[in-house]
């Protein structure tokens, strides 16, 4: 009973921006229609009147999070859960201001006592397979999404169940494209072939295979590397890829990466050596990507790389990529993006080392089928320094299995 009059005198000392006392029905009415200061205004009002009334403050607790403070949100949940440790309400409130607060551990705990509770609420199950997915155990996160769709096959719950399975299983991805540029210099194709194989939760491995035919060269190359998921929250990734007496690909291609989940964010830290025949080139390459909206995921990356070669002996260049994914249906995605510099680290050639100057712009879509099949197309226009204009037409098609 001191916890929650201590949190009551808390909830009275916060401001308010209405002074007409409200009713129940009527806050609830102002938080349906958006309203949400309002709202909040008015159930702390009603807190203050009557301390016992936890829908009042339940509703708080929502309210913080759905305006951004989850840190707000935890101590009113806690102290519904105190009074009454079976509101399964309160313990998926909790359990999801814990996950805002980069805390998945602990929610996955709150989540588990809620499961106790009530096995079958589909809410739970949701939180269950998000906050699995999150602590890395992909495999449960599965089990959670199948139940949940099994009661429930809505489109969004089957939707959920896919995107699980793809980070789930192994799968193999075909990739092309067609580079056409303004000139006289010669048109360029590529077509690769990618496996990642799973080996347990925490180990993947991984293939690539690549032929391309560039400024009159037709080439090969291809390696293989590995994925450890070190702790919770870092993966590290390592590869090489060959490519032995290659003139316009590196002859060698070595990576080594170090990957950081912090809360909704995620932070990617990479090395990159590539061996041309005749030079070397280092790249350092940080980049973050989250979730700037609802529907829409942004990644900001920068390059520094250095190339030595027979000629020069040390020369910068700086490559930054603005890449955006809106989910325009609950299938497809609308892709988008610039690049100033190097545009693809993945795929590089002789003829973008050194201080290499472009600007490129892109636009795509994906269509995600539900034999978790994902199609990418992306039409890419390039600008580069000397006046050569590029266009780039690319279609990959990836298959979990």
């Amino acid at each position: 009973m001191l916890f929650t009059l201590l949190l009551v005198t808390a909830l009275a000392g916060e401001p308010a921006q209405s002074v007409q006392l409200a009713t129940f029905a009527d806050a609830v009415q102002m938080a349906n229609d958006g309203r949400d200061e309002e709202a909040l205004a008015a159930f702390q009002r009603l807190v203050t009147a009557n301390p016992n009334d936890r829908e009042a403050r339940l509703w708080i607790g929502r309210l913080h999070e759905r305006m951004g403070h989850p840190e707000r949100a935890e101590p009113v949940y806690r102290s519904v859960v105190l009074e009454d440790r079976t509101s399964v309400d309160a313990l998926l409130g909790l359990g999801s201001s814990l996950m805002a607060q980069n805390a998945p551990r602990e929610a996955l705990e709150t989540f588990e006592r809620a499961e106790e509770l009530d096995p079958q609420n589909q809410a739970v199950l949701e939180a269950l397979g998000q906050a699995h997915r999150r602590v890395g155990s992909p495999e449960r996160a599965v089990a959670y999404f199948e139940r949940m769709s099994s009661a429930a096959p809505t489109e969004q719950h089957l939707i959920w169940l896919e995107d699980a399975r793809r980070r789930h299983q192994h799968r193999v991805e075909a990739r092309g494209f067609n580079e056409q540029f303004s000139g006289t210099a010669p048109d360029s194709s590529n077509g690769e072939l990618a496996v990642n194989y799973r080996l347990s939760d925490r180990m993947r491995v991984f293939g690539r295979g690549e032929v391309q035919r560039k400024l009159g060269f037709r080439e090969a190359r291809g390696g293989g590397g590995v994925e450890w998921r070190w702790k919770q929250t870092t993966t590290l990734r390592a590869h090489a890829i060959l490519a032995p007496d290659k003139v316009v690909m590196p002859e060698g291609d070595f990576l080594g990466e170090l990957q950081y989940v912090y809360g909704p964010a995620v932070w990617t830290y990479t090395y990159r050596h590539f061996d041309f025949t005749g030079a070397r080139v280092a790249v350092l390459t940080p980049s973050v990507s989250w979730p700037a909206m609802d529907r829409l995921d942004l990644t900001l990356r920068y390059a520094l790389s250095v190339t030595t070669s027979n000629t020069v002996s040390r020369e910068y260049g700086h490559s930054l990529h603005l890449r955006g994914a809106y989910q325009w249906r609950p299938r497809i995605s609308v892709l988008a993006g610039y690049a100033a510099g190097v545009d693809d680290f993945d795929h590089f050639s002789i003829d973008r080392i050194g201080d290499f100057r472009a600007n490129t712009v892109s636009i795509g879509g994906r269509y995600d089928l539900r034999t978790l099949t994902a199609v990418v197309a992306m039409f890419e226009r390039q600008a580069r320094r000397g006046g050569v204009d590029m266009n780039r037409v690319t279609l990959s098609v990836a298959q979990g299995f």
